[in-house]
């Protein structure tokens, strides 16, 4: 499922809430980048926001505006996002000129 046998392993799947809610929901352009920093190895980064609440505006433009513009090939899907965190990336996203699927 994560690594095709002539690929080796090009997508991942990061559950949120054990990666960036230690302290309550992620905020912080620094949890972004943490968080970003070991996804430059995959072409599809699915994100799991199970249990996650809500995020905050830096964490999102971070991790779905600076990292997709220096990243352009790695495919960011979304999965498990309640609606205050839809919102969240849809108006980051919208703010920018850009636009995601859920």
């Amino acid at each position: 499922m994560f690594a095709p046998a002539d690929m080796g392993f090009i997508k991942t799947d990061i559950p949120i809430k054990n990666t960036c809610c230690e302290y309550g929901y992620p905020v912080s352009r620094s949890q972004a980048r943490r968080l970003c920093s070991r996804l430059h190895d995959f072409e599809e980064v699915t994100l799991d926001f199970t249990d996650v609440s809500n995020i905050g505006q830096a964490f999102t433009h971070e991790l779905f505006v600076v990292f997709h513009r220096q990243n352009p090939n790695i495919q960011i899907r979304i999965k498990g996002a309640c609606t205050e965190v839809q919102e969240m990336i849809t108006r980051v996203l919208k703010t920018n000129g850009m636009n995601m699927e859920f």
